[in-house]
């Protein structure tokens, strides 16, 4: 089963490098869809100014950043590779969607 906030390995090739994981934002609790609404886990950028919609995480000490801004839906079957949850920091990616939708 796929959870919310999983993180899964890019799945496409030719953003992988600066974007090496996807992470899942729908709910685990709503899977009636071929698709899945996910967001980019990036590397931080050389001049990295953070911005409300931004959350920043380490996986394998790396430091990235994950914007909800950029999310999208994709492929269910395209997720083959989970390499970590963000669970850990469901308040931050919370706040960041709420400062996405609502403004706050």
């Amino acid at each position: 089963m796929i959870r919310q906030f999983d993180v899964f390995a890019n799945p496409g090739a030719s953003t992988r490098s600066s974007v090496p994981y996807i992470v899942v934002l729908q709910s685990h609790m709503y899977d009636a869809l071929d698709t899945i609404v996910v967001a980019p886990l990036m590397r931080m950028p050389q001049a990295f100014e953070p911005t409300k919609v931004w959350v920043e995480v380490e996986i394998d000490s790396e430091r990235l950043v994950l914007d909800v801004a950029l999310m999208a839906n994709l492929e269910r079957k395209a997720l083959n590779r989970r390499i970590t949850s963000l669970a850990a920091h469901e308040d931050a990616i919370r706040r960041a969607l709420d400062r996405l939708f609502t403004g706050f």
